[in-house]
């Protein structure tokens, strides 16, 4: 384990997580020095989709991309996208097959902290509210997946990106990244040309403001409309 400016990343990047936020100082301690840094660069895999389980993945600064990929190999449907101080891979730490289900990718340079399969069960079996805090994030991530099944289901592609837009606008603000159109289609489930014919049509028709892969929402109100379908 590195010392100095890591070990203040490793740090705060546990203490802002859900799963360790309320470990006591002792067990915090523990699990810092157990855990490790791996820096990305964007593009750059964390993990692949069949890859033995080996950590638990905090990500520290940047952005990654959760995804499987189809059956062909030429369209990526993405689960999640994961910021500070988010985790990942700690559904599969529970799972009996240990192998990752999903690729991890970098979508911006980012660094992660890794945690230790054998250290996270260990903790499961000493610290019961470190439990309950693992099972409250793998039945958010559940609720994230049903939400996403449902929205392609149900929704056209036009609701769709309204109703991603305004969550991240109420999350981030004015001004929100956008991903490329390839990440943006995957997480709505469709291709990048419609994503691109849906922003343009939201622009013209003044509901959005674009500037630099940024995102004003302009006309709430319509977009609402929008979203609800």
């Amino acid at each position: 384990m590195a010392t100095g400016d890591t070990v203040q990343l490793v740090h705060q990047a546990l203490r802002e997580n859900s799963l360790f936020a309320r470990l006591d100082a002792a067990d915090l301690e523990r699990v810092v020095q157990m855990a490790s840094v791996r820096e990305l660069a964007e593009g750059e895999a964390l993990f692949h989709e069949g890859d033995v389980v080996e950590h638990t993945h905090v990500v520290a600064d940047g952005l990654l991309r959760v995804f499987q990929v189809g059956p062909k190999g030429s369209r990526q449907l993405v689960l999640h996208m994961a910021g500070p101080p988010e985790s990942i891979g700690e559904i599969a730490v529970l799972s009996e097959r240990r192998h990752y289900p999903v690729t991890a990718e970098a979508a911006l340079p980012s660094r992660v902290v890794r945690v230790p399969r054998e250290g996270i069960l260990q903790l499961m079996e000493e610290r019961p509210r470190f439990t309950r805090a693992l099972l409250r994030s793998v039945s958010e991530r559940q609720f994230e997946l049903l939400l996403l099944l449902r929205r392609v289901a149900f929704f056209e592609v036009q609701s769709r990106l309204a109703q991603y837009l305004l969550e991240q606008h109420a999350t981030l603000g004015p001004g929100f990244p956008l991903p490329t159109n390839p990440e943006l289609a995957a997480l709505l489930g469709t291709v990048p040309e419609i994503v691109s014919r849906t922003l343009s049509r939201f622009y013209k028709q003044g509901w959005i403001r674009l500037e630099d892969r940024r995102v004003w929402v302009e006309n709430e109100v319509t977009l609402i409309a929008v979203a609800k379908g």
